[in-house]
């Protein structure tokens, strides 16, 4: 009798009733969830650890919420609730992946239960291959790690500080599996494989190609004449030497030649050995662009609307030189009329027809539009269509 009467005992008492009160709510609770929710769907391998401690309420409000799913917060904002460590490294790393990047967690994760590592909607190789379909295995000769589906083995899920989610660099990675003999320096001219890209000449997923090479090579390389280039000095000059007509398409007023790192400025945009590209060029599509405009790309990260493919330079843009600003192919507007035809017949004055008053330069689409950079209005327009945008040139209305 004396404790019970003692307030701290009390106290303690009431806590413990109330914990074991909450515990049996909980559990009812789950249970009532499976009236309605199949169960089996949360009885799975692997079991998320609010699921399988019969948690529901930990995200989900049982009566009414402002998110779909009765969610407490919206699914990257739930999900950093818990695992704020890995969201932040997702923004602090170059490369994030894009899903990851956007909070779109439950694209790539089961948030309940499922039968693969890490609550993964599907086995690794089907889910990468539901958005990365340029990579449905067709060719004859298939990288093993591609042809597992392990694609874990080289790139990381969320992000990385290498070029397409990459692990290490190209070359620690690939001789993390290819031992660092004499066999392998030989094919490499006895160069320092330590330094080499090696995703220059193999393509890491597949090929027609014995080795891996990849699809586009240059003709020397392919014919295994290595030291008609090797053996001279490396300047632009070398390249100009087979590739006479070249040098007129950079005679232009704005153009591409570039300061060289590498001994002829060509090599900047192009490899001399292979690519996945048509002319050879570096990485995949606005990957060499990246190397020196990074900044355009990171500010597309900001923009609410952006121009769809805008990773695809080369759709818009000339590559070595235009009497056009931005080097835009065709003359400028042509560059947006390939694609929009209809607007090309329609639309504000261009050209001679109107001149821009803010510069005094002939009207282009892209006086209005910002298809490169993006922006934060619909149709990439650089202001409200309803008249911020149009009293910049027409105050008087």
């Amino acid at each position: 009798m004396s404790n019970i009467g003692n307030p701290s005992q009390l106290l303690r008492t009431l806590i413990l009733a109330a914990g074991l009160i909450a515990i049996a709510l909980t559990a009812t609770a789950t249970e009532l969830c499976y009236d309605c929710h199949d169960r089996t769907l949360f009885e799975k391998k692997i079991i998320h650890t609010p699921v399988a401690k019969q948690r529901c309420d930990q995200c989900h409000n049982p009566h009414l919420a402002r998110h779909e799913g009765l969610l407490h917060q919206q699914n990257e904002k739930l999900c950093a609730s818990c695992h704020q460590t890995l969201l932040e490294k997702i923004g602090q790393q170059e490369f994030p992946h894009q899903p990851a990047e956007q909070g779109q967690c439950l694209l790539c994760h089961d948030p309940h239960a499922s039968q693969q590592p890490k609550l993964l909607r599907d086995k690794m190789d089907q889910l990468c291959l539901n958005c990365h379909k340029e990579l449905e295995p067709v060719k004859s000769v298939r990288h093993t790690p591609f042809l597992r589906g392990q694609c874990s083995t080289c790139h990381t899920a969320h992000s990385s500080e290498q070029p397409m989610l990459l692990r290490k660099n190209s070359a620690a990675l690939c001789l993390g599996c290819h031992p660092n003999n004499n066999s392998l320096r030989q094919k490499h001219l006895n160069r320092n494989l330590n330094k080499i890209d090696c995703l220059e000449c193999h393509n890491p997923h597949q090929s027609e190609n014995s080795a891996l090479l990849r699809a586009t090579q240059h003709q020397p390389f392919k014919r295994g004449e290595c030291q008609s280039c090797h053996g001279q000095k490396l300047s632009g000059d070398l390249c100009m030497s087979c590739h006479t007509t070249i040098m007129e398409s950079f005679n232009q007023q704005f153009n591409h030649i570039v300061p060289s790192t590498n001994g002829s400025f060509c090599f900047e945009c192009h490899t001399p050995h292979a690519s996945q590209q048509v002319g050879l060029v570096r990485g995949y599509p606005g990957e060499v662009c990246r190397n020196c405009h990074a900044g355009k790309f990171e500010r597309r990260k900001n923009s609410a609307h952006l121009h769809p493919n805008a990773d695809r330079c080369l759709d818009c843009h000339q590559l070595h030189g235009a009497t056009q600003p931005a080097m835009l192919k065709g003359g400028g507007d042509k560059a947006c009329a390939d694609c929009h035809e209809k607007h090309n017949n329609f639309s504000h004055p261009t050209g001679d027809k109107a001149h821009d008053p803010r510069n005094g330069q002939a009207m282009t689409c892209v006086s209005c539009h910002d298809p490169c950079n993006g922006t934060l209005y619909k149709y990439n327009l650089r202001g409200t269509s309803d008249k911020g945008l149009c009293i910049q040139c027409h105050a008087g209305y």
